[in-house]
């Protein structure tokens, strides 16, 4: 009788332990997904988009003389600056985005080794589990705050870089 029981015990903590592998393994396949979608849309080349766009402004500041205000114009630069601005906060983000799903995916080992090797308080791994869960979720609101803003940055810039820069280098000819 008290071998039949410790038997119902042991495959009542087997089937908790695999599920509980089986939810730190898809929360590891959702982060990946999240790295995978992020190194798909970075932008690499933030610093070099911040010095061009950087360029074509201070040409424009240093060079545009004008007896009237061209509404117009003065709309297309206040956009193009606003754009120039949010570069240094996507880079923070995309930085801070990088870190932490690759300190997620080591506290994701972390947690999968101690579960299957029966580390630490089994009674806490459903705790640590839904922790982690909320984790991922906040890495995968930061990877749609990038999202957001790079659209919008890639959309002004899209709009008005070739021009502006080619209105800069009209004051050269």
């Amino acid at each position: 009788m008290v071998g039949a029981l410790m038997s119902i015990c042991f495959s009542c903590s087997d089937i908790e332990q695999s599920e509980q592998k089986e939810q730190v393994k898809g929360l590891d396949k959702e982060l990946d997904q999240i790295e995978s979608t992020f190194k798909e849309i970075q932008i690499d080349t933030i610093s070099a988009l911040k010095s061009s766009t950087y360029q074509v402004e201070n040409r424009i500041k240093r060079n545009y003389h004008s007896d009237t205000v061209d509404i117009v114009f003065g709309k297309k630069m206040d956009d193009y600056k606003r754009m120039r601005r949010m570069l240094g906060p996507l880079g923070k983000s995309g930085a801070q985005l990088k870190q932490s799903i690759k300190e997620e995916k080591e506290q994701l080992v972390k947690l999968l080794s101690d579960i299957e090797q029966g580390f630490g308080k089994r009674e806490l791994y459903n705790d640590y589990i839904q922790f982690e869960k909320h984790k991922v979720k906040q890495i995968g609101i930061l990877l749609e705050d990038y999202k957001s803003i790079r659209h919008e940055i890639l959309v002004i810039y899209d709009k008005l870089h070739d021009e502006l820069m080619n209105y800069s280098m009209s004051f050269y000819n």
